[in-house]
């Protein structure tokens, strides 16, 4: 079974029926536990014997061309596994542990709108992205920042441009794109500056994670690319507020930035059984809504695995760099400054989550949450 592949494809496909974004598989005394992340919620995917477990950690590594025995976490793409698809193995008390990410359909569908844009936002984005100049993008971690770079990087394919990608650890390829992977000898910031001497017209940075990759971008957008980069910062004000405690002069964040989004993930509720309930009152003064407002909860379905949701949507707020955004960043206007003339005409992550709660999308628990965060 070990060289047949039965284990992993059997693993992988009922995943994939599942509609599961990783699978985790955590040895024990008694074999295994596969547990499923479906629609962002952990879900049990029951027991593999000692046997069927070491069957599938012998498919997983040598499909993947790791090696079990070296006592470090490893992380590789399986080979015939579907495009994209990765495992990540981590040694453990009781044995190695497994993770692995599958690249499903929803990932797939690249297009702005798909993410939870609003056309407004889409409309106002697109031009932001026909220029060089900086596009960040902020977020914790899990917040689909790495979905939205891509899904902006493949707005680019198809338009006559060089596209090259800097990341951490290379992800799905992006037709037309240059993938390299950051290394000790080449840095991030290392990549991008060799982009600019290769005549590429557009980069997506993974991570900023310094003052010296954070100075690469801006360079870049100095000398004319479309740079495409994640910031470790919990919302678009955030964001700026990060480039400044990198020591980024405020005159060339002002002159390259172009927009700045900043997302959450939230539960997207099933569409064929979600059911319409008078909100509670605690809630609707939390939410801003009148009392006894309308929203909806989670049923549970056949199409929906009985969870009552239908995987996740992101939830945006954008800062689009207009002459008096730009102002005001070479000024160094504070935060609140910055945000009351951002959000002036355009929702914030907060007015955002709640109009997904009026529209029926997400539950007001999910947008309570967000607020919280």
């Amino acid at each position: 079974m070990a060289g047949s592949g039965e284990a992993l494809h059997s693993l992988l496909s009922e995943a994939a029926r599942r509609r599961a974004s990783h699978v985790h598989v955590e040895p024990s005394d008694a074999g295994a536990g596969i547990a499923l992340r479906i629609g962002g919620q952990i879900a049990d995917g029951g027991m593999l014997s000692p046997e069927a477990f070491g069957a599938l950690v012998a498919e997983a590594v040598a499909s993947a061309d790791l090696d079990p025995g070296s006592g470090q976490a490893q992380h590789g793409s399986l080979q015939g596994a579907g495009s994209g698809a990765t495992v990540a193995i981590l040694p453990v008390a009781a044995g190695l542990s497994l993770t692995f990410k599958l690249d499903t359909g929803e990932r797939r569908d690249r297009r702005l709108e798909a993410l939870g844009m609003r056309p407004a936002l889409v409309a106002a984005l697109r031009p932001a992205l026909g220029k060089g100049g900086l596009v960040l993008v902020a977020g914790p971690p899990e917040s689909g920042r790495s979905t939205t770079l891509r899904a902006l990087l493949d707005h680019m394919a198809g338009k006559a441009r060089r596209l090259m990608t800097a990341e951490q650890s290379a992800g799905p390829a992006v037709p037309g794109a240059t993938q390299v992977e950051a290394t000790a000898d080449c840095s991030m910031a290392d990549i991008v500056r060799a982009a600019v001497r290769h005549d590429v017209d557009v980069v997506m940075v993974d991570m900023l994670h310094d003052r010296v990759s954070a100075a690469a971008a801006v360079e870049a957008a100095q000398a004319g690319l479309l740079v495409l980069a994640a910031v470790p910062a919990a919302d678009a004000v955030g964001a700026i507020r990060q480039m400044r405690e990198w020591r980024i002069e405020p005159f060339h964040l002002a002159s390259t930035l172009n927009a700045v989004l900043a997302q959450r993930l939230v539960l997207r509720l099933c569409p064929e059984c979600c059911e319409p309930v008078q909100a509670q009152g605690s809630v609707s003064a939390l939410l801003g809504f009148d009392r006894g407002a309308i929203v909806h909860a989670p049923g549970g379905c056949a199409a929906c695995d009985h969870s009552g949701y239908a995987g996740q949507i992101a939830v945006f707020e954008a800062i689009h760099a207009d002459p008096a955004m730009r102002r005001l960043i070479n000024d160094g206007g504070d935060e609140s400054i910055l945000a009351r003339h951002a959000y002036l005409s355009a929702p914030n992550l907060g007015s955002a989550a709640r109009a997904l709660v009026r529209e029926g999308i997400t539950t007001p628990d999910e947008a309570v949450r967000l607020s919280r965060n």
